[in-house]
């Protein structure tokens, strides 16, 4: 009976050390190499990142670094782009305010348009009109 209780604890226990090994606060992450050091730096510089962990700071703002699943052959955002994960981090749990993408080939920082009336669109930042509103990027049309 005690090895039945173990092996499902144990194989919880992988799964969590698998999901969490990807992701990393940005105020200890420690970049590998010279592509990570180079997203960071690029999303640290938007305008709208520097001004929100400014204006949040009594909420301790930080950003959570998702790195690429697999480097190359695969259709999906989370496997071929960093995403980031702006938020603030209160009471020890960090409270996700928005999602960016950063496509380490171009360093190209997008951001998911949920009202697109598709459903989802990433958008390049470099290319839209946008604003905070409410402490949300919102896009203007034309």
């Amino acid at each position: 009976m005690k090895t039945f209780i173990k092996l499902p604890l144990f194989i919880v226990f992988i799964c969590l050390t698998q999901i969490s090994s990807a992701q990393y606060l940005a105020s200890a992450f420690k970049p590998k190499n010279k592509t990570e050091k180079l997203v960071i730096a690029k999303v640290r510089a938007l305008p709208e990142i520097k001004e929100w962990l400014q204006t949040n700071k009594p909420s301790k703002p930080d950003l959570i670094i998702n790195l690429p699943d697999s480097p190359s052959g695969s259709t999906s955002i989370s496997d071929t782009h960093f995403s980031i994960q702006v938020g603030i981090s209160n009471f020890d749990m960090f409270t996700t305010s928005y999602y960016l993408y950063v496509d380490p080939k171009n360093l190209h920082v997008y951001y998911n348009d949920y009202f697109d009336e598709s459903g989802s669109k990433l958008i390049t930042l470099r290319l839209s009109i946008h604003k905070w509103k409410d402490g949300k990027l919102v896009v203007l049309k034309d």
